[in-house]
């Protein structure tokens, strides 16, 4: 049981380390390569630090009864995913994972067969790793815990705000090639409209016909161009959340999106 905030953020930093290093093992085993899987750019994945905090400061002292251990793991880390899922969406309006398409899922946040890894998971942190993990950071000198920790939470806090700043730009970005493609639909559409209902028109219009739909042409190749060269930008920060959260999805600009993902996993894979 952690006695203090010191103990509070060691514990959250460690176990936000391990839940990184789960998930880049499992998504290396999956996909063959690897892949930072977390939220944030840093070697750490926030929710399960805050899982651990949470179950270890409810739990303690229920460690004794498994059964009670497992299943109070099971309920917190649940319903911690599930308020992580749904407020994420709500802020950044981007469904960064989704359990849709496996059984026993709600609203896609969360599912039972991953509820239940992670019960188990905490179950075997609670009763085999934690008093190991406990031991190690009560016995860090408190200066030099102090100063290691600090620079640890000032790093991430700055790993928030820059993560923060690239969604909001990766959002802005979708809805730029949402506009230009909304707009060389509808600039194709008037091309083609304006050719059927001229067919019939007088030859000594033809002329201007001709040249209202070259210049009408000419802003459709402008357009084609320009989203072309958006779609071509590259900036890490989206790369890497398309590839942390391939399963993402946008309310917003969900077509655009999954335009996008196809874009950076052909570059990817040529590049490869």
């Amino acid at each position: 049981m952690p006695r203090n905030l010191y103990e509070v953020l060691w514990i959250f930093m460690i176990y936000a380390f391990f839940g990184w290093c789960t998930e880049v093992s499992y998504a290396a085993l999956n996909d063959g390569k690897f892949v930072n899987r977390g939220f944030l750019n840093g070697a750490y994945c926030p929710i399960y630090g805050c899982g651990v905090v949470i179950v270890v400061a409810v739990l303690t002292p229920l460690k004794e009864n498994l059964p009670v251990l497992f299943l109070g793991s099971f309920l917190l880390t649940s319903t911690l995913e599930y308020i992580t899922g749904f407020v994420l969406e709500k802020i950044f309006h981007n469904k960064w994972w989704d359990y849709s398409s496996i059984p026993f899922n709600i609203k896609g946040y969360v599912c039972f067969k991953f509820s239940i890894y992670w019960g188990l998971a905490c179950t075997f942190v609670m009763d085999i790793v934690h008093p190991i993990i406990y031991k190690f950071i009560t016995g860090i000198p408190k200066v030099l815990g102090v100063v290691l920790i600090t620079v640890l939470i000032t790093v991430f806090a700055a790993d928030v705000g820059i993560t923060v700043a690239t969604i909001l730009n990766f959002n802005k970005r979708l809805k730029v090639l949402d506009d230009i493609a909304e707009k060389i639909h509808r600039l194709s559409d008037e091309i083609g409209e304006r050719v059927y209902e001229n067919t019939a028109l007088a030859v000594e219009n033809t002329e201007k016909i001709k040249a209202t739909n070259q210049e009408k042409k000419k802003e459709l190749e402008e357009l084609r161009a320009r989203y072309k060269e958006t779609m071509a930008k590259k900036n890490f920060g989206f790369n890497r959340l398309v590839q942390a959260f391939p399963n993402m999805k946008s309310h917003e600009h969900g077509e655009i999106l999954e335009k996008y993902k196809i874009h950076l996993n052909k570059r990817n894979h040529d590049r490869q």
